[in-house]
């Protein structure tokens, strides 16, 4: 699934890369979301070049990526999908060995078992250099922090480095208008209701231009933490809206998810509908914490 805007000085590279892999057995859908600058030209040329290989999905009027990425999801029957950004530059073994981890996991499980497999990523400047070898650690995540109750406050999991499987697809769609992101919404129904999978290597050439649509942003040391962080609304997570996301959640799990993990989201979802000691009461109750101590800190100052 390939979502462009604007994007044509880096395309080529990310297209050449995915016809570089060394799994051969795929497809691109791409949606160009009205680009102004040729990225729409550089895809049908593509599809000219490599038929069969490249469908541009048409359809008219500025989406947005979350919803670009929607409309795509949408149109694909595919056993096994992956998110495209139209700046990256993919490692030739990216498809296949996510493809080997996912369906090793899937063999150990019940058959239609929502299950994802995701990746770690280069941090590259626009020029593709090097700017940090691991955006797992540049950004302060750990992968294996998982769990429902961890991800409803800290996403771990980047679109452009996931494959799903066609379960989750399925449990995860339409998508809900209040989901930060589809990675994010993905990555809470997996969580749900399957399984994720971290895979240590770093597969993708992530590349930093100033123009992202979220993009890589180096933890801060705990001194350097900007005063906003302690605002319910602000950075890095604004939790008013990640509770309008955890009431989605809810509903999408009704019926299908563990007593656990339904308290778990219904609790959140609910979180300001309690006094201030309570609210905290309810995010020790089920450890909805991120994955560092200094976050712990900043999610109960500011709820």
């Amino acid at each position: 699934m390939l979502a462009t805007y604007n994007g044509a000085a880096y395309l080529p590279a990310q297209l050449d890369s995915l016809l570089a892999q060394t799994h051969k057995d795929w497809r691109v859908i791409a949606r160009d979301d009205g680009s102004s600058d040729g990225s729409l030209t550089l895809l049908e040329t593509y599809a000219r070049n490599y038929p069969g290989q490249f469908e541009i999905l048409r359809d008219e009027g500025r989406a947005g990526a979350k919803i670009s990425f929607s409309r795509l999801i949408a149109h694909s029957s595919a056993p096994y999908v992956a998110f495209c950004d139209q700046d990256d530059v993919w490692k030739p073994e990216k498809l296949e060995l996510l493809l080997e981890a996912l369906c090793t996991e899937e063999r150990h499980a019940e058959p239609g078992t929502p299950m994802l497999a995701h990746c770690d990523l280069q941090v590259v400047d626009e020029s593709l250099e090097l700017m940090n070898p691991s955006f797992w650690v540049y950004q302060g995540i750990d992968p294996f922090r998982d769990d429902l109750s961890q991800l409803l406050v800290q996403n771990v999991v980047t679109g452009c480095a996931m494959l799903c499987n066609r379960a989750l697809v399925d449990a995860a769609t339409p998508i809900p208008e209040s989901a930060f992101m589809h990675d994010y919404w993905l990555a809470l129904i997996a969580s749900a209701l399957g399984r994720i999978v971290p895979v240590r290597h770093a597969l993708i050439q992530y590349r930093q231009h100033g123009r992202n649509t979220l993009g890589a942003k180096k933890m801060p040391s705990f001194f350097s933490i900007p005063a906003r962080t302690f605002s319910r609304d602000g950075w890095p997570l604004n939790y008013t809206a990640a509770c309008a996301q955890a009431d989605a959640l809810v509903q999408a799990l009704a019926g299908k998810a563990s007593d656990e993990n339904l308290a778990c989201a219904e609790k959140f979802a609910q979180l300001y509908s309690h006094g201030w000691w309570m609210r905290r009461w309810v995010l020790v109750r089920y450890g909805i914490f991120p994955a560092l101590l200094r976050r712990h800190l900043s999610v109960l100052a500011r709820v």
